[in-house]
């Protein structure tokens, strides 16, 4: 039947907009320029690090200080409390596996002890009396296995009986002891912070750029790298050009290290060569 005005659920198949009213199939959205962290900004505050004391983290990542500050301090408990949680875990583990221990030994030695005691009693009593007492050992065994086997089938029928009702163990794992940049997730330590001298663009009304300790441009979405000596932030271009035939800082004349030049991480754009501008979020597909 064809699909009429007044009769819109007549075929068979959904269409697109019924699809998406659904909330089926994978979503998509495009992130604009707005939506890129850019140059010189904290990573956790997204605020400008403009006079607040930025630290660069190994990785290039950009933090105010106040804020990776919060951020270590906010692990390190977190590390303290997972340890003793798991240190609760096996404690407990231990106690539950000696209960068990001391339960068999218990149960090995109340063996031995009714085996003596039945041969005794066979030595000093009549054969037709440890026959009978044979029998009545021999009959309790059944009974008490056929009662194990209720009482174990009866745990997966009846779980809403109190004595069957089955418990869920929570097992911890051990908790990971290392402190770790929040964007990498690389180890770090407060000591592999590195302060950083930005050289501001005091001349424009709304957010201050950063400009290159050199050539005095704008870094926006360029590539720079952090002369750590000196603190001072230079381009890429200029790093080929004026640091590493010397390896000395252009601005300070300090001697300089290959680890001492660190990578900054670039700012982001909306363009797709550049920075990851679109985002996937799988849904259920709708046939």
């Amino acid at each position: 039947m064809s699909r009429h005005s007044k009769n819109a659920t007549a075929t068979t198949h959904f269409t697109y907009h019924e699809r998406e009213a659904a909330g089926h199939g994978t979503l998509k959205r495009r992130f604009g320029r707005d939506s890129q962290l850019a140059f010189g900004v904290c990573c956790l505050c997204l605020a400008s690090t403009h006079a607040r004391s930025p630290l660069v983290s190994p990785g290039g990542f950009v933090y105010c200080k106040e804020c990776i500050y919060a951020n270590l301090l906010a692990q390190k408990r977190s590390i303290q409390d997972n340890t003793a949680a798991y240190e609760r875990f096996c404690e407990t583990q231990r106690r539950r596996e000696q209960d068990q221990t001391l339960a068999q030994e218990k149960q090995t030695l109340q063996k031995a002890l009714d085996a003596a005691e039945g041969s005794v009693s066979t030595a000093i009593g009549s054969p037709q009396d440890a026959k009978t007492r044979a029998t009545l050992k021999l009959q309790e065994k059944v009974d008490r296995a056929t009662d194990d086997d209720k009482r174990q089938a009866m745990k997966k029928t009846s779980f809403w009986i109190p004595d069957c009702t089955p418990t869920q163990e929570t097992k911890v794992d051990k908790p990971d002891t290392k402190t770790r940049d929040p964007m990498s997730l690389e180890e770090m330590k407060l000591k592999h912070l590195m302060p950083v001298k930005f050289e501001w663009d005091a001349t424009t009304e709304k957010q201050p750029k950063v400009l290159c300790a050199v050539t005095k441009k704008e870094i926006s979405h360029h590539r720079a790298v952090l002369l750590r000596p000196s603190g001072q932030v230079v381009l890429e271009s200029c790093l080929k050009d004026m640091v590493l035939p010397t390896m000395t800082c252009p601005v300070t004349g300090l001697k300089l290290r290959k680890k001492d030049i660190v990578h900054l991480q670039a700012g982001g754009t909306g363009f797709s060569a550049h920075s990851t501008v679109e985002a996937k979020k799988y849904r259920p597909t709708m046939t």
